[in-house]
């Protein structure tokens, strides 16, 4: 069965390849041949429009936001200033 299945999705994934180059690369001598095939049909007629319409946004004031003033306290320590003595010439 797995081996089947195997070859089964091989087959049908080159039948889509072959399927993609042909669509793509076939050509007509006139227009009138052009007219009757149905792959250029298909690819030449419009494409449907969509209508799609948004909802707009609702804006609405869900509360008010309360500010309190926050002072830091600021902190020094000597070892701050620096770890390492001067480099030594």
């Amino acid at each position: 069965m797995r081996v089947t299945l195997r070859w089964l999705t091989w087959l049908c994934l080159s039948l889509m390849l072959w399927t993609a180059v042909a669509e793509s690369t076939h050509n007509h001598p006139n227009k009138t041949a052009s007219a009757s095939c149905s792959i250029c049909v298909a690819a030449h007629s419009t494409a449907p429009s969509t209508n799609i319409h948004q909802a707009r946004p609702v804006f609405a004031a869900i509360g008010l936001l309360h500010e309190e003033e926050l002072i830091a306290k600021a902190r020094f320590s000597v070892f701050d200033l620096g770890i390492r003595g001067p480099p030594a010439v």
